[in-house]
């Protein structure tokens, strides 16, 4: 209904499913690249860094610059740019040292802090307050259909010989058709700043309006901390099939669509339950789903037995998702929409950085079995943390909003 009659709503979602796909593709095909070029799983750490080592510097100013730009046009430039990226990799691919892959990945990186906080700013814009929750799961449930497709995609077509290069321009012609319907999502929304302010007083306040305020300060901190720990989880799972299961990389495609369905299902639930559940016990829940299925690596002797744990703990992980970002558009106010979700994002993609190096380490000096065993235990008492320090947040937001506005 909602995708029927809100047209600006359906071409975001279109914009947000072609992005997407096309990003999925490139990731694996990029993993799978270097993995071709290389021969060794000991290049996969610093893959993830280059990838994230630009959110931790650059996430929280980029959504500060862009606070007070068209969101529709800074959308449109971050796909251009990396389209442009992609055909000028594709043309020198064949003449480059893997190395190379590393600075594209961090202009990828750079280009994708500006897409995803303008994206998820307009929301707000085009859609009403009590159809958010709705929205949310319908934008969630999207996200992991064609995540799930754009992995599986990959993964077959790897399977299939195709090559990873193949591959990139598949997202690079995605890429291209979703400016097509970003120019499609009226009205043109731009937040127009009476008073022009310094970009870094812009930042200090957005950073000000979070840490001021008691409920926000606490969630921010939780999800750092769980994030610090969850972020990590891709690479123990490719140096648990490289190294423990001799398996190929392209098989990680194939449990994070298990993970993502189990998102899917999540999602679809979370609008039920976001007004009748306390939201507190759906924001702590995902830990110790993520303890579970990761302490359950120790035992798995084959890679499809992975599947059906990472497919329930994905349930719990939908509905963090909708819940947390629900919460913080109905609760904030609307002139820190783009500078509280490039915080945001930049503590779900950031956390990752110290996350990696931390679990690379692990991985080197105690062995993968043992880091499985590790990171398990840390997210279960993370969970256990977080039942104490995070507030009752509600069921409805009158109540929430009081509480935050009451600094």
């Amino acid at each position: 209904m909602l995708l029927r009659k809100n047209h600006a709503f359906r071409h975001l979602f279109i914009v947000r499913i072609l992005s997407i796909f096309a990003n999925s593709v490139m990731f694996f095909s990029l993993l799978k690249w270097l993995e071709i070029q290389t021969g060794s799983s000991d290049v996969f750490t610093f893959f993830y860094v280059a990838f994230y080592l630009p959110v931790t510097l650059f996430a929280l100013p980029i959504g500060t610059w862009i606070n007070d730009k068209t969101l529709q046009k800074v959308m449109t430039y971050a796909n251009l740019l990396q389209v442009v990226m992609l055909l000028v990799f594709l043309c020198f691919s064949p003449y480059l040292a893997y190395q190379w892959i590393y600075p594209l990945l961090v202009i990828i990186s750079v280009l994708g802090l500006f897409f995803v906080p303008a994206n998820q700013s307009l929301l707000p814009h085009i859609v009403e307050v009590e159809a958010r929750p709705k929205a949310n799961s319908l934008l969630q449930l999207g996200y992991t259909g064609v995540k799930v497709s754009g992995q599986i995609f990959t993964a077959f077509m790897i399977k299939l010989s195709f090559a990873p290069l193949a591959l990139l321009a598949v997202s690079a012609i995605l890429l291209l058709l979703s400016i097509l319907f970003i120019r499609k999502i009226k009205p043109v929304i731009k937040n127009e700043q009476i008073v022009k302010q310094n970009q870094w007083k812009m930042m200090k306040d957005g950073i000000s309006y979070i840490i001021t305020n008691a409920v926000l300060k606490t969630l921010f901190l939780f999800l750092a901390l769980a994030m610090f720990f969850v972020s990590s989880v891709e690479l123990i799972l490719i140096s648990f099939l490289n190294d423990i299961l001799n398996a190929g990389v392209e098989n990680l495609s194939f449990i994070g669509t298990a993970s993502l369905c189990g998102i899917a299902v999540g999602a679809a639930i979370a609008p039920y339950v976001y007004h009748r559940m306390e939201r507190k016990g759906l924001i702590v829940s995902p830990l110790f789903a993520l303890s579970i299925s990761i302490g359950t690596l120790f035992f798995v002797t084959n890679w499809l037995l992975i599947l059906p744990v990472f497919f329930l703990q994905g349930i719990a992980l939908g509905c963090f998702n909708i819940t947390f970002v629900t919460y913080l558009q109905n609760v904030i106010s609307s002139e820190n929409y783009t500078r509280t979700f490039s915080l945001y994002n930049m503590i779900m993609s950031s956390m990752a950085l110290p996350g990696i190096i931390v679990t690379g380490l692990f991985l080197e000096v105690i062995g993968v079995l043992y880091t499985v065993l590790v990171q398990g235990g840390i997210l279960f008492c993370i969970g256990i943390l977080g039942i104490f320090i995070i507030p009752k947040l509600g069921r409805h937001e009158d109540n929430n909003k009081k509480r935050t506005n009451a600094v």
